[in-house]
């Protein structure tokens, strides 16, 4: 279940009094990146979208919308959060690529434009229906299921990024983090959306970020970024947007 407004806001205060800035950083490596990515979401010629694709406030990230029968609610980040995706794939090979719940599309449309070999990217359900406005790159598959999902990483040697949406059950996030995680290159990088948006999800945050694999966090509130490579100590970061 959701946060309230208040929980939320509260954990957005205490995240910006903890955060650190860009030339706190004494590792060249997060420095480099950092400072990468603060110019990545500058650039004025970025990604063009309608406003209404993207949330415009901490609270509202998730849209309505009607399957058979019902109403879903959908992952909607900020704009700058989608960016972030689309940087932080960029820097990976970007060759193997999976996005676990496809929200309004707007992240994969991003990812789409970015990946260099493979994109496979799982709906919620059968309210996604973009399919049409992607490259030959991306395979959309709809409705997802641990079958379907093993099916996928077998046409997959090693992942180069993984993002994975607040959709899902945290048992299928579990799950399919267990599977992926031995799978991701030294140089992979994970995506975790929405993990200050839930209890479940932050407690879903804490734990993948203990895992002994995992070398450097990164939380920027709306996505904690997770590298698998890292020359320096276990590093844990709270990092903002510009």
């Amino acid at each position: 279940m959701p946060r309230n407004s208040f929980a939320i806001a509260l954990a957005f205060f205490q995240h910006w009094l903890r955060k650190e800035d860009l030339y706190s950083q004494q590792s060249p490596f997060i420095f480099s990146h950092y400072q990468d990515l603060i110019a990545y979401l500058k650039n004025p010629k970025l990604f063009q979208s309608e406003a209404a694709d993207f949330s415009t406030s901490i609270f509202s990230n998730t849209a309505q919308k009607r399957t058979t029968g019902s109403t879903k609610a959908l992952w909607k980040p900020r704009k700058k959060a989608a960016l972030l995706c689309s940087y932080f794939c960029q820097t990976t090979a970007a060759k193997q690529v999976i996005e676990l719940g496809t929200g309004i599309g707007v992240v994969t449309r991003l990812l789409d434009q970015v990946t260099k070999g493979s994109l496979y990217t799982f709906s919620e359900g059968d309210s996604f229906d973009d399919k049409g406005s992607f490259s030959s790159k991306t395979t959309v598959i709809r409705e997802f299921t641990t079958a379907k999902f093993a099916a996928a990483l077998q046409d997959l040697d090693a992942l180069d990024f993984l993002v994975i949406h607040p959709e899902f059950s945290q048992e299928s996030i579990r799950e399919v983090l267990s599977i992926c995680l031995p799978r991701m290159q030294s140089t992979g990088i994970l995506a975790l959306g929405g993990i200050h948006q839930s209890e479940a999800m932050n407690a879903c945050w804490q734990e993948v970020r203990k895992e002994e694999c995992v070398k450097l966090t990164l939380d920027f509130f709306d996505y904690g970024i997770l590298f698998f490579e890292y020359s320096g100590p276990k590093t844990d970061l709270l990092l903002e947007y510009k």
